[in-house]
């Protein structure tokens, strides 16, 4: 048996109300700032869009003797449009492409996001390691903390643009309580977040922060600087190391070029805990206008 039996295999289409509670919800469940997302979802909601379908493909039972170690490895969003709150979207997801090496599978799964219409808003594409799981040979066993300890969680606000240079920071954290409310908002159940035993199956030394969260992170402090309701055109992440409930972690960006008709800009975005880098994107900042 192998998962190259899915291969083009498609879930969806489901359709889903964008509502203001499950918007809000998730802002809240990110840290993010309420008043800004009032009458448009934020752009990292593209992971709750992602998780309509993501959660049929674990489900299919050609998958789930590979779901032992489920990793996200990187993530790719491309906004077309805004997301309305009020409007209802159709979610489709596949399996583009496996790739096994040594026992273990790399799975690339795109999922898109359309209007009622038919109209594109939302393409993704995430890439998954996935196989059996067992538990590590001689890895720490990292015990986490009480459910509410945290560190410093800033909020992002509105700042002038900078131009070229360097972009607003903001030092983060998650606790326990934190990821289950983020799993809860985006419906990413992945239990290496909220389960010892799982993430230490994953190979894992302990429980960990979902990447899409701290990606949500780092789409804040890009977002801060356009005030519009799509301010980001492309995000490519990679999610290099892990962060554990109650570590804290400090986010900062850069803008590079700027497009000659000032539309758009070059962005690079990080995630680190002290000089270890734990999240990094690449992508396209639209400006006001």
């Amino acid at each position: 048996m192998s998962l190259d039996e899915v291969v083009g295999a498609t879930y969806g289409p489901y359709a889903v109300g964008i509502s203001a509670e499950k918007v809000t919800e998730y802002v809240r469940a990110t840290g993010d700032v309420p008043d800004r997302w009032e009458n448009y979802a934020p752009p990292g909601y593209a992971s709750t869009l992602l998780f309509v379908v993501a959660p049929h493909f674990l489900d299919d039972p050609r998958v789930r003797p590979f779901a032992g170690v489920l990793v996200h490895v990187d993530q790719t969003f491309t906004w077309h449009h805004p997301i309305a709150v009020g409007v209802k979207v159709i979610v489709t997801g596949r399996v583009d492409r496996v790739r096994e090496r040594s026992g273990s599978y790399f799975v690339t799964f795109s999922a898109t996001v359309t209007d009622a219409e038919g109209e594109r808003l939302l393409e993704s594409v995430a890439t998954f390691l996935m196989g059996e799981g067992a538990p590590p040979d001689g890895q720490q066993d990292h015990r986490e903390p009480i459910v509410w300890v945290r560190g410093h969680n800033e909020h992002p606000g509105i700042a002038p643009f900078p131009g070229v240079g360097s972009l607003p920071e903001l030092d983060k954290s998650a606790s326990r309580i934190d990821l289950v409310k983020y799993a809860a908002a985006t419906g990413d159940y992945n239990p290496i977040h909220f389960d010892h035993q799982a993430a230490r199956n994953a190979g894992l030394d302990g429980i960990v922060a979902h990447g899409l969260l701290m990606a949500a992170w780092a789409m804040q402090v890009a977002s801060s600087v356009s005030p519009r309701p799509d301010p980001l055109a492309h995000l490519k992440i990679r999610f290099r190391n892990p962060l554990r409930p109650g570590e804290s972690a400090h986010v900062s960006g850069r803008v590079g070029d700027v497009a000659p008709d000032d539309k758009d800009c070059q962005i690079r975005l990080e995630v680190a805990r002290g000089d270890e880098r734990l999240v990094t994107a690449v992508g396209v900042l639209r400006l006001e206008g």
